[in-house]
């Protein structure tokens, strides 16, 4: 309740005649426990050997959700055999393929620093920059926890996660484990809409996708936003992993909450036939290269690829996103002139440079950081 918080939108938005309130707010719950469920739930396959009926059997599988703290628990191959994740605090050491730091690109390695701190036990090196997935819906990389950093800024919530990226999990005041899955949750990363928004109607697909029945209040895409994941549904119980068991799992918990899962082709991505790439918009913020040789300060304009600082079209996400687009504008401008070099940019190549802002800019975009 306390995470739900900080996302007024969550189980509240009913924004179509699809479904009443009340249904749109039982489908995106469900949508988000079924996500839960393949992500970090317990997934006794045992269940369905026992002298439990199905139906028995699915009361214990689906409600066996926040089970895991650490991805690959809750005996992780990514943390220390002595520390393997039973405790919280084991996550705060792990071994190399446990990093999950996306490094090397000169704009990610400046937004968002992996932490290159290591420490020795029985012999060994481990790393303390360990950026693998935690919390129900397993928030994974650099990138993601500097993004959900941000976030935690703009609530006034000052935590250093990339520095210290167990605190996902060690700290409850806040509870940054569920806060981090419902960013993940409710936050479009363009081009791909959120989860939240597909599942109450709130995102544009492009017309093939549209022909295809894919539009409107529908889950089927969000197993393609959250994993890449479209192989359907098993016809057997409980069926293997992925799009599979988010599947069964949405279906369940809607038939808990008493509401309508929505039409059967639908529930998956197998059928749809563009990405989300198809619906022509502009991505992220970057540096206005076509006027880089001006004697005039140096902007940033939308472009057509991904980057650290989102740009929300208005026309594609909610407006509570399209209004953080000057403040990631300015955050723009801020790094061309604090670092150049990340872009390759000097005086000789870029004149604009020699022209100050005549405003204080901020890295954050908050003047209080």
């Amino acid at each position: 309740m306390i995470a739900a918080r900080y996302f007024p939108e969550f189980g509240a938005e009913a924004p179509n005649k699809h479904y009443t309130a009340q249904e749109h707010a039982k489908r995106d719950v469900a949508a988000f426990l079924a996500h839960v469920i393949q992500e970090t739930g317990k997934m006794d396959l045992q269940l369905y050997n026992t002298s439990l009926t199905t139906e028995e059997a699915h009361e214990c599988f689906y409600r066996g959700g926040f089970f895991n703290w650490f991805e690959g628990g809750p005996n992780s191959s990514f943390l220390h055999p002595t520390f393997p994740g039973l405790a919280v605090a084991d996550g705060k050491r792990c071994v190399p393929n446990g990093r999950y730091c996306k490094k090397g690109e000169p704009v990610t390695d400046y937004w968002f620093p992996c932490n290159d701190e290591e420490e020795t036990h029985t012999n060994k090196t481990f790393n303390r920059g360990c950026y693998f997935g935690r919390g129900p819906l397993q928030l994974s990389w650099n990138y993601n926890y500097g993004q959900f950093q941000q976030f935690l800024l703009s609530k006034k919530i000052r935590v250093d996660i990339l520095e210290n990226p167990n605190l996902v999990i060690t700290k409850i005041d806040p509870p940054l484990a569920m806060m981090a899955s419902l960013w993940f949750y409710m936050t479009p990363q363009p081009p791909k809409p959120a989860m939240h928004d597909i599942v109450i109607g709130s995102w544009r697909p492009s017309s093939k996708n549209r022909r295809a029945g894919f539009t409107g209040p529908v889950f089927g895409p969000t197993s393609l936003v959250i994993n890449n994941e479209c192989g359907g549904e098993d016809t057997e119980e409980p069926g293997g992993p992925g799009e599979s068991r988010r599947i069964k799992a949405f279906k369940w918990f809607c038939k808990y909450f008493n509401v309508t899962a929505g039409p059967e082709r639908s529930l998956s991505c197998k059928g749809m036939l563009d990405g989300f790439e198809m619906t022509p918009h502009m991505y992220s913020w970057q540096p206005d290269w076509g006027n880089m040789w001006r004697s005039q300060v140096c902007d940033c304009k939308p472009a057509p690829y991904g980057g650290p600082l989102p740009y929300y079209d208005p026309k594609i996400y909610p407006e509570r996103f399209a209004k953080e687009n000057e403040r990631n504008r300015l955050r723009c401008v801020y790094s061309i002139y604090h670092k150049p070099e990340v872009f390759r940019l000097d005086e000789g190549n870029s004149p604009c440079i020699k022209h100050k802002p005549k405003v204080k800019l901020y890295r954050t975009g908050f003047r209080d950081t």
